[in-house]
């Protein structure tokens, strides 16, 4: 479904739950249509009648499920286990827990790392990506799909460019409005990468050029060297190491271009990206090579303070991180860590002021720590059944213009464009 976007208009009818139904129809109809229109743009409005309900919208949510077909395995420096097939067990729960909520999410928010690279090494790739695709056609909404290092073990960007599961593929960075006064920016953090892309791509170029600055441990062919040797003290340089890569110029460029835009629309903004954006959120070593400059953009007078959240995966073990200009980052824990005895998979409902987090089991989806809000537990709503749940306050934020106001006023419309 996902892919590059048609311009399709659904007029909602007087009942709520009609209205939302053809909401989620249309997101559904449009991801259908986008891959073989090849256009850029989705708009769906909402005509005079009845309103729709003001910039709230909810939406799943899971990160690295990076399942295969295989024996339990290790990471990369053997310290933590790997549930390879546990995981995709979990991705089945997840599927069948959005099912059961007493109203479909808009959409899921697969994070990317889908399947595992040691798929392209047991020839199982075409398999494993079929049977979790599967598994996320049975969720009641389309995926929003995102790109990270293991779809690059998998696939050069020749490949996703053709592949119908994202929107473009070789540069997937795009943005939607999924509703009024809400705009979601997904980010492709291996624009500049040494993985996916052709050797003489000048993305990779630049990807051998910035990690012979910085790291040197490095081989230009993204597997040769003791990546990590005399870093120990090195702090933050430890991510560059070919497993995260850099927005880019161009890419940075164009975030900047939308903050503004949403800034000046009073938009409040979502930003998902594989790769996380603040070392506090992580480890400290999984960030992408310049999360400084994305983090300047994010702060920046022209964002003024639109960003409510940073959504990401990469780092297993997940991670929080509220920063001084308001913004959550959520890193997502991996369903590898436990899995089928795991529930890293959730909910996020998004109201005007607050973000909610909700899953069967909290911890297991967000770590407790750094501040994070400690979970209370949910009766069962209109939202979701019984289950964990956090709340993540908004900042308001400081829109540089109303005149978007007084046109959302005029024509109450929830437009989604793919940029």
């Amino acid at each position: 479904f996902n892919s590059r976007f048609d311009a399709i208009e659904i007029i909602y009818f007087s009942e709520a739950m009609v209205m939302g139904f053809f909401h989620r129809q249309a997101f559904f109809v449009a991801f259908a249509l986008s891959k073989m229109t090849r256009t850029r743009s989705l708009s769906f409005s909402v005509r005079h009648g009845v309103t729709p309900k003001k910039n709230q919208f909810t939406f799943g949510v899971i990160a690295d499920v990076q399942w295969a077909d295989a024996p339990d395995g290790y990471n990369y420096s053997r310290t933590v286990k790997r549930c390879y097939r546990g995981a995709l067990a979990t991705l089945a729960s997840a599927v069948d827990w959005w099912q059961n909520l007493p109203e479909a999410p808009l959409y899921i928010a697969q994070l990317g790392d889908l399947i595992d690279g040691v798929n392209s090494q047991i020839g199982q790739t075409d398999s494993a990506l079929a049977g979790a695709l599967d598994h996320l056609a049975r969720a009641p909404c389309p995926s929003v799909n995102i790109v990270g290092n293991h779809e690059l073990y998998n696939f050069n960007r020749e490949d996703l460019s053709k592949a119908s599961w994202l929107r473009h593929g070789d540069a997937e960075f795009y943005s939607f409005f999924p509703a009024q006064g809400w705009r979601t920016i997904v980010l492709d953090p291996y624009q500049i990468g040494l993985i996916g892309h052709a050797a003489d791509d000048p993305r990779r170029m630049e990807a051998v050029e910035i990690l012979a600055r910085e790291n040197p441990n490095v081989s230009p062919d993204g597997e040769a060297g003791d990546w990590l040797a005399g870093m120990a003290d090195a702090g933050h340089r430890r991510r560059f190491v070919p497993y995260n890569g850099g927005f880019g110029g161009e890419q940075l460029n164009w975030l900047r271009s939308e903050l503004a835009a949403a800034a000046e629309a009073a938009e409040r903004v979502l930003i998902m990206s594989h790769v996380i954006i603040h070392p506090e959120a992580c480890g400290g070593s999984t960030m992408a090579w310049d999360y400084e400059e994305a983090l300047d953009i994010i702060s920046s007078e022209e964002a003024a303070g639109c960003v409510a959240a940073v959504l990401c995966g990469h780092d297993h073990s997940g991670g929080y991180h509220h920063d001084d200009e308001g913004v959550h980052h959520c890193t997502f824990v991996s369903p590898l860590n436990k899995g089928e005895e795991g529930f890293a998979f959730g909910l996020m409902h998004v109201e005007p002021d607050y973000i909610e987090i909700r899953g069967p089991k909290i911890d297991d989806l967000l770590p407790y720590k750094n501040g994070r809000p400690i979970s209370n537990t949910c009766k069962g709503d209109s939202i979701s059944g019984i289950c964990e749940f956090i709340r993540l306050p908004i900042k308001a934020n400081m829109p540089r213009t109303i005149k978007n106001l007084e046109r959302v006023d005029a024509i109450v419309a929830t437009e989604v464009l793919l940029n």
